[in-house]
């Protein structure tokens, strides 16, 4: 019996191998994204705990600037500048990680779009091998029947004509 052979073996090939390695780019993605979200979450709770900082250094300023000298009075004026400074930097910072979490999603949805690309491209390929196939199996019994047949008709014309 004749083995079937695709044709187009190493096209499908290099597509089940391009489908592969757009799989493994998306998973990176993901990690790149996760990675970025996670940064953004310890950028964003640092804002918080600035603003908390601010908050607390506002009250005590003004619960201490009636009973404290001017001198305690501006110190703790100017930490509570350089906590508005730092929040400031922060929101900077937090403003950046944000862009970085929106590019990443970006490039995430590119690389799922060009694997599902390359998903139905292999698969399309597969479906073509298999109905080859099926179509080559189907040959192949067609002809072992005719065979069958023609050494049936051929036995028995021989015992007929022996007889």
């Amino acid at each position: 019996m004749q083995a079937f052979t695709f044709r187009l073996q190493t096209l499908l090939e290099q597509k089940l191998d391009i489908e592969t390695k757009a799989k493994v780019a998306v998973a990176e993605k993901q990690q790149i994204l996760q990675e970025q979200q996670r940064l953004l979450l310890k950028l964003e709770e640092n804002e918080k705990r600035i603003e908390r900082s601010i908050l607390r250094a506002r009250e005590e300023l003004l619960l201490v600037s009636v009973t404290n000298a001017a001198a305690d009075v501006q110190r703790r004026n100017e930490y509570l500048l350089a906590l508005q400074q730092d929040l400031s930097a922060a929101k900077q910072q937090t403003l950046i990680r944000k862009f970085a979490v929106e590019e990443a999603e970006m490039h995430l949805s590119e690389a799922q779009a060009y694997a599902l690309k390359c998903f139905r491209e292999s698969e399309k390929l597969s479906r073509y091998r298999e109905k080859l196939e099926t179509r080559f199996l189907a040959e192949v019994a067609r002809k072992e029947e005719l065979e069958q047949d023609e050494i049936g008709t051929t036995m028995h014309v021989s015992r007929r004509g022996g007889t």
